[in-house]
């Protein structure tokens, strides 16, 4: 058994090649659907702004390669050349530590930003809800959040972190100088959005004008943040009034041309304009910045200026860096004895397929259930049989003399090698 990763991020592709491969969440049963057709029935895809992965267990993982990347050129339009000099891959214990700095902030573009867990946790529960995990993913996923809990009690990593909000107040400055008095225009009303309108709230902005493509959900931020919901056809006319503008939308297209700016200006009378792109796919088409007092910056850009701050964090990473070696390496020494016990690999297959049989009545029967709350199934029905089966594992591990592997051979129902075959096998 070994985990997989394949993808690009931050580190390895600029933003126009990340936003041609980000996987939009109603996309990612559909992708999930394919690579089970090319039988890998274990994966999980995470795709934010600064990366798109894919992780998945495979009997044979140098033929799935070619399969994933088929895959992708063919749904995303993708050149096979991006793929070959943007992508990586990462195998076995390299793929667990890995997916632990992902999860723990420390391969992110903002070291340490808390954001990040949720993803990786939103993808997982995506995955387990179109039943594209198992006892394998199960396990590594589970010690990932596990780890990254770990980091945040022990380390310092998410204290007072430099964010991708605090990057665009301090680039606003820098244009502007005190943001007092000063107007800006929020585009989306996602997590992005809301986090940086209350960094934005307390710099003293005179007027927060927020818009969205369904009007409830500017309202909402509105009340939340004490601002002013507009209708998204009014963006136009917002751009004359304001000075900045903080983009992050789902769309896949950029929604603010060099047109609509150019005609915008002349009603400003060139009045400075400050855009802030956070949306992967981008929102503003760069053509945007070559307008005459027009500053466009996205999230590439916000990267180098957080790069800057970087050296104030190095000594909690190195700290942080070292749990997950040490826990990247106890999780390759439990794999290895589950491949040396198939006892302890019979038990987990087991409960998975008698939780995943009776979760499909349960839920046929109930007919009308909605996403969140078969989301929170899953998650319950995992977290009962894994603590109902731990203490039987642990036994096993520290006490497997005949007895009791005989005594855990009937109560699990295992009918496979003896324990002498068992006790040879762990010699070797």
């Amino acid at each position: 058994m070994s985990i997989v990763v394949f993808g690009l991020n931050h580190n390895t592709a600029p933003v126009e090649i990340r936003e041609k491969l980000y996987i939009s969440e109603p996309t990612i049963p559909e992708l999930l659907h394919a690579l089970k057709g090319h039988g890998i029935h274990e994966a999980v895809v995470l795709s934010t702004c600064n990366r798109t992965e894919i992780y998945f267990s495979s009997e044979e993982q140098e033929k799935t390669f070619p399969i994933i990347r088929e895959i992708l050129e063919q749904s995303f339009e993708i050149k096979p050349e991006w793929l070959q000099e943007h992508t990586y891959t990462f195998h076995g214990e390299d793929a667990y530590r890995h997916l632990f700095l992902v999860a723990s902030g420390l391969d992110s573009m903002v070291v340490g930003e808390p954001q990040i867990l949720g993803q990786v946790k939103d993808a997982y529960r995506m995955a387990t809800l179109y039943n594209s995990t198992g006892f394998f993913l199960d396990r590594v996923f589970h010690k990932t959040f596990n780890v990254a809990k770990r980091i945040r009690t022990e380390t310092k990593i998410g204290y007072n972190p430099v964010s991708i909000s605090s990057m665009a107040i301090e680039l606003s400055k820098k244009i502007f100088g005190e943001l007092h008095q000063k107007r800006i225009l929020v585009i989306g009303a996602g997590e992005m959005c809301e986090i940086a309108l209350k960094h934005f709230k307390k710099e003293g902005l005179s007027e927060i004008f927020i818009t969205n493509r369904t009007f409830r959900h500017a309202q909402k931020l509105a009340e939340d943040i004490t601002g002013i919901p507009c209708p998204f056809i009014d963006i136009p006319d917002l751009l004359t009034k304001v000075d900045m503008v903080l983009s992050s939308t789902g769309s896949e297209k950029p929604i603010i041309d060099k047109e609509l700016v150019q005609s915008m200006m002349k009603k400003r009378k060139n009045r400075p304009l400050f855009f802030m792109d956070i949306a992967v796919p981008r929102d503003i088409d760069p053509e945007v910045n070559k307008i005459g007092n027009v500053y466009l910056y996205d999230i590439d850009d916000l990267k180098e200026l957080s790069q800057q701050h970087l050296s104030d964090r190095l000594k909690e990473s190195e700290k942080a860096y070292a749990i997950v070696e040490e826990e990247a390496v106890k999780f390759t020494r439990w794999l290895e004895q589950l491949d040396t016990n198939p006892l302890i690999t019979h038990i987990f297959e087991m409960v998975e397929e008698i939780r995943n049989s009776e979760l499909k009545k349960t839920v046929q029967k109930l007919k009308k259930i909605d996403e969140d709350t078969l989301k929170s199934m899953e998650i319950l029905t995992k977290t009962i049989v894994n603590k109902i089966i731990h203490p039987h594992v642990s036994l096993i591990k520290k006490n497997g003399s005949p007895e009791v592997l005989d005594m855990m051979k009937k109560i699990f129902n295992f009918e496979g090698e003896d324990e002498e075959d068992m006790d040879n096998r762990d010699e070797g």
